[in-house]
């Protein structure tokens, strides 16, 4: 059977969502091609420099290696996050980013939550467990990461922070969001989300045209060795994404391509929303001087840190 593209090699993949049958480079190809698209869109291509959230996982070998083939890696640094994970964080995957991005010319920054925060996403979790809460892993894990994200982004002087986020993790937040009726993080979703304060970082997703699958496949034809063990607090306490998850897998397998409809269309209308909107700029949180969601004293992480006993209340205020 032969590529639909090029009519001459054996075919490697079929493509539901196109229903074309392609061969291992033209599917590459198509990969390269929709993230360049996507980077030009979003100004990732003229900018003197980008900071790579990577994790080991096949979307960030996949975010490292397309973003590197369509523009200078001396451009690019990535970053590295240990949250501190029984059994999940694993050195020897770290060692292996390391090596490919030092063959791609990347530099590799490392940090973890334990060094940054003082305690390990175990330890946050703990604590929490211990007061009664019912806080999942994930809220933990999201909001840190993002904060040690940003943090670096801003010390490195970068004009994006890129992350690994897929087509997949993006339909699931649009409809989290609402869900959850948060029509603020809403607006703050899509391809050229408006930028709602100095501290922040603009971030932006290269491969949120692209399937989880597709970012599986590859990392398989091109031979990476990625971490593909999924986070045990996932099946520990499922959260509302990861059910959201599993119906639009259900969707997406009945319908093919609902998912890229559901991001396309969407970025049709925030356009069009964002055009009218007016948003002042966020407000910072009193405690840690991060930008925080209005209507707030304290952000997110800080009252996570309170409620778990792991920040004393008397804690001093920024100015």
């Amino acid at each position: 059977m032969k590529c639909d593209v090029c009519n001459t090699r054996d075919a490697f993949i079929f493509q539901p969502h196109t229903g074309r049958k392609l061969c291992k480079q033209c599917f590459i190809d198509d990969i390269r091609l929709r993230v360049k698209n996507e980077a030009e869109r979003q100004g990732v291509l003229s900018a003197k420099r980008v900071l790579l959230a990577v994790s080991g996982g096949k979307d960030s070998f996949t975010l490292a290696d397309s973003l590197a083939s369509i523009m200078d890696p001396k451009k690019l640094i990535a970053f590295n996050i240990t949250e501190g994970i029984t059994g999940y964080n694993r050195a020897d995957q770290v060692l292996k980013l390391k090596k490919y991005l030092d063959d791609l010319g990347i530099e590799l920054i490392s940090t973890s939550f334990k060094e940054k925060l003082r305690y390990s996403l175990d330890e946050m979790v703990l604590s929490s467990n211990e007061k009664g809460l019912n806080i999942s892993a994930c809220t933990f894990c999201g909001g840190f990461r993002r904060k040690l994200i940003n943090l670096e982004g801003l010390e490195v002087k970068a004009d994006f922070v890129a992350t690994g986020h897929n087509l997949d993790d993006e339909a699931q937040a649009i409809l989290i969001n609402i869900l959850r009726g948060d029509t603020k993080r809403l607006i703050r979703l899509g391809d050229l989300p408006p930028k709602l304060s100095d501290r922040f970082v603009m971030r932006v997703k290269p491969l949120r045209k692209i399937y989880e699958w597709e970012t599986t496949m590859y990392s398989l034809a091109m031979g990476f060795e990625f971490q593909d063990v999924e986070c045990p607090y996932i099946s520990l306490k499922p959260t509302m994404r990861a059910k959201i998850r599993d119906l639009l897998y259900l969707i997406e397998e009945r319908k093919p391509g609902s998912l890229m409809r559901i991001v396309e269309t969407f970025d049709e209308i925030s356009d069009k929303i964002r055009e009218g909107a007016n948003l002042s700029e966020l407000p910072r949180c009193k405690i840690c001087g991060d930008p925080t969601s209005y209507g707030r004293d304290i952000c997110k992480n800080c009252e996570l840190l309170l409620k778990s006993g792991l920040l004393p209340s008397s804690s001093s205020t920024v100015s």
